[in-house]
């Protein structure tokens, strides 16, 4: 999935639209880049991205 199809499939179920999306992706990636070259890289990417995430999931569910 590219960057395009994430953006149109989040659009397209959030009911936001695109262009919000697209701001939104667009900074948490600088967010998200900011971290990774704070951290050093402590552990992997994909521990990083796993965590990202689960945070993002556990905060949506207490909302």
């Amino acid at each position: 999935m590219n960057k395009r199809e994430v953006i149109s499939a989040v659009a397209s179920r959030s009911g936001i639209a695109p262009e919000d999306c697209i701001k939104v992706f667009d900074t948490f990636e600088e967010v998200f880049s900011e971290e990774i070259a704070r951290s050093k890289w402590k552990g992997t990417i994909f521990e990083c991205v796993y965590d990202i995430l689960t945070r993002i999931k556990n905060k949506k569910t207490i909302q």
